[in-house]
């Protein structure tokens, strides 16, 4: 869809305040990850630091432990560039979030709804 833009490092860091990684959902379609009440769903790439080894998911499950980011505290995201959202957790591990200009939804971020509205950003 589009590019990431800088408003959305502030809405995910006072979303993402205090939450931790409540589960990863691997698929061949995309790859989730549910911090507690906000949802990150990715269907482009998506790179990874774990325990110091680097990792990628593109379009097929992976061999990365995607499990080890499970109960992780998120401690601070950022744009690495404009296609890439990084997310770092307290235990120094990381995810980046890629994003691609095309006609479909590369990112799907849900947050908590507010009553009967929906509230999501897509990228």
């Amino acid at each position: 869809m589009v590019s990431y833009n800088p408003e959305i490092i502030e809405t995910l860091k006072n979303a993402l305040r205090d939450l931790y990684v409540d589960s990863v959902l691997l698929s061949s379609y995309g790859i989730s990850f549910q911090f507690c009440d906000v949802n990150i769903h990715c269907n482009e790439r998506v790179f990874a630091q774990i325990n110091g080894n680097s990792y990628e998911w593109h379009d097929a499950p992976s061999n990365a432990p995607w499990g080890v980011l499970g109960r992780q505290q998120f401690s601070h995201v950022c744009l690495s560039s404009p296609n890439l959202l990084k997310i770092t957790f307290n235990s120094g591990d990381y995810i980046e979030i890629e994003t691609a200009e095309s006609q479909y939804e590369s990112v799907i971020i849900s947050f908590p709804s507010k009553g009967e509205e929906l509230t999501m950003e897509i990228f």
